[in-house]
């Protein structure tokens, strides 16, 4: 199944790890673990991203669930000190799991995740973004609900709130980023919703928190 959901390539050496080991949820998880663990909130937002995920997975189609599940435990991998090439996050997280031989379309997930494009070009890093394929699904839909439904300690805040924060100033940023940040917030919107009906077509009993 795992070799059918992630483009044929089920297995890669880390040689950070040293056995081989199954590109799968639960190696997925362990990856993240290792780099992660250690960034205090960082690491609870990722669980409760994975969590989320899991929760709607149905949205993905029976060939695309775990391939959901893998991204929303690595969407943030390029945090990770060992991950560090061009000092974009969704980027260098994207080039890691490149070089560990992870799939190519997962990487791009990551790559792309919640807008990363705008930002990229705000930043100056359209150019290294432009090398992973952006797509327009229903498992990059839900992984922007599912990493919009995490906070940054792990806690469920409210759509607006969880927004708010991703369009918080940080220090450094200019005109450029500022509106980047801001221009994100409709289309992240509309993944959420496309979510949320794919959620009712599954589940009618299902309703968005």
């Amino acid at each position: 199944m795992v070799s059918r959901l992630l483009d044929g390539a089920h297995l890669a050496k880390d040689s950070r790890r040293g056995p081989e080991v199954l590109h799968d949820a639960e190696a997925a998880r362990s990856l993240a673990h290792l780099h992660l663990a250690p960034l205090g909130n960082l690491w609870a937002h990722v669980q409760a991203t994975a969590q989320h995920a899991e929760e709607i997975a149905a949205v993905a189609g029976p060939l695309e669930r775990e391939l959901l599940i893998c991204a929303a435990w690595l969407h943030d991998i390029g945090h990770a000190p060992a991950a560090q090439r061009v000092g974009f996050h969704p980027v260098d997280g994207a080039v890691m799991l490149r070089e560990l031989g992870w799939p190519e379309r997962l990487a791009a997930l990551v790559a792309h995740h919640c807008e990363a494009r705008l930002i990229a070009a705000a930043c100056g890093r359209s150019r290294q973004l432009s090398e992973f394929a952006h797509e327009e699904s229903a498992v990059a839909d839900a992984l922007v609900y599912a990493d919009l439904a995490a906070g940054h300690d792990g806690r469920r805040p409210s759509l607006r709130t969880r927004l708010d924060d991703l369009e918080l100033i940080q220090p450094g940023d200019g005109p450029a980023m500022i509106q980047a940040r801001a221009a994100r917030r409709l289309p992240l919107i509309a993944a959420v919703h496309r979510t949320e009906q794919r959620l009712q077509g599954v589940h009618p009993a299902l309703r968005s928190a």
